[in-house]
């Protein structure tokens, strides 16, 4: 028996997230329909986080147990040949039989990226906020949102979670020319918070919501004193941590 793991990237604009779902196109889905069709066998992939509908990765991480003597190489290959095309495998490996790519990961990195103006080509991968903003306030609001907290209210309402505590190593905003891009790296995500992060500190960014309030809606715990959810469409995992 082998444990293989492979890094992938993919374009979540046609897929209603990672996980597999009834009646739905779904990442894991589309890999394991592929494993089928390579070893006439199902054989079931985890993977390191369930991205959400419409949410894009670059470097998504996933493993799969499987008895065969075919050549690591030669699975990358089968599997780059079966995939749909918004789907790629960049790397595959043999690891240790313990490896889990979930519980194993000690950190994740996620970007969102923001257009100030309309565009023709990338549109489907950024969100066009044209508003004014003030991005130091933004960097200013986000501050208080590193280290250990609980991020309840920057969670989707009716999320089944034992807890809502993330440590967040940085958080950082970057303006060049047009792009508006947060960087985002911590221990673990909960449902929507980046998306949902994202939209409260838009409404620090144009004057809606003061710098001094984020400290409050962290201790109110209450999704409602939080923004608007992000579009999915801007939001990238773009790195995993072992």
């Amino acid at each position: 028996m082998q444990n293989i793991k492979i890094i992938l990237e993919y374009d979540g604009t046609d897929f209603c997230g990672w996980q597999i779902q009834p009646s739905v196109r779904t990442v894991q889905e589309e890999l394991q329909n592929s494993l089928k069709k390579i070893f006439q066998q199902k054989i079931n992939v985890t993977g390191a986080g369930r991205t959400d509908s419409g949410v894009h990765a670059k470097a998504q991480v996933a493993n799969f147990n499987i008895d065969t003597s075919m050549p690591i190489k030669t699975i990358f290959a089968a599997l780059n040949g079966t995939l749909p095309k918004d789907v790629r495998i960049i790397s595959a490996e043999q690891v240790d039989m313990d490896f889990n790519p979930r519980y194993d990961a000690i950190k994740r990195h996620y970007c969102y990226y923001i257009t100030r103006r309309e565009r023709a080509i990338y549109r489907k991968y950024m969100w066009c906020f044209k508003n004014h903003l003030d991005v130091e306030k933004m960097q200013q609001a986000s501050n208080y949102l590193a280290g250990k907290q609980d991020f309840k209210a920057f969670c989707q309402v009716g999320a089944d979670l034992k807890h809502h505590f993330c440590t967040v190593e940085k958080i950082s905003w970057e303006q060049k020319d047009d792009i508006l891009t947060l960087n985002i790296i911590a221990n673990r995500f909960i449902h929507s918070m980046v998306r949902i992060i994202v939209g409260t500190i838009i409404d620090v960014g144009r004057g809606y919501t003061p710098v001094e309030a984020i400290p409050e809606i962290l201790e109110s715990r209450d999704r409602r004193k939080a923004g608007q959810t992000a579009p999915a469409k801007g939001l990238f995992l773009e790195k995993i941590y072992y």
